[in-house]
């Protein structure tokens, strides 16, 4: 068994975990794909400084999701013109990427297209549609877009 400093959250621990693994799960695995490192004095401090540049730098990215969904969720719903004809059937189509132009456009912030989930695929008709928008790892909500003719 070897003592090691988790650097990933995985099914051993949180990060920063000190924990005891068998030898050859250690050489062969964790520490290759830099999953972990080994735990001797030097690296625990090392890796204790190293912890709180990274909650710290964590925190500060939080904020800014935080601003940016702030932003994103003033706009809902979005309401997009688009030309269709006499029964309500888009010329077209409107996909993740048109809607992440649309928003990045107004909020002077690049949105990915993929972060961008249609449920039921593209856009087709004028209506009223709840997409979900991811912007940081499990951090995602409903948005509404209203779709009305030109």
């Amino acid at each position: 068994m070897i003592k090691i400093i988790l650097l990933n959250k995985n099914k051993l621990g949180k990060i920063g975990s000190v924990v005891n693994v068998k030898s050859g799960y250690a050489r062969n695995y964790l520490i290759p794909y830099n999953k972990a490192i080994y735990a001797s004095e030097e690296n625990i401090r090392k890796f204790k400084k190293k912890l709180s540049l990274i909650i710290k730098l964590e925190k500060e990215e939080l904020n800014k999701i935080n601003n940016l969904y702030k932003k994103i969720i003033s706009l809902s719903p979005l309401m997009i013109k688009s030309k269709c004809s006499k029964n309500g059937k888009l010329f077209g189509s409107i996909n993740s990427e048109s809607i992440s132009k649309i928003i990045s456009s107004k909020i002077n912030f690049n949105i990915s297209k993929n972060f961008i989930i249609l449920p039921n695929g593209p856009l087709k008709y004028v209506s009223e549609y709840k997409i979900i928008i991811f912007l940081y790892k499990k951090k995602k909500f409903s948005f509404f877009i209203n779709i009305v003719s030109d």
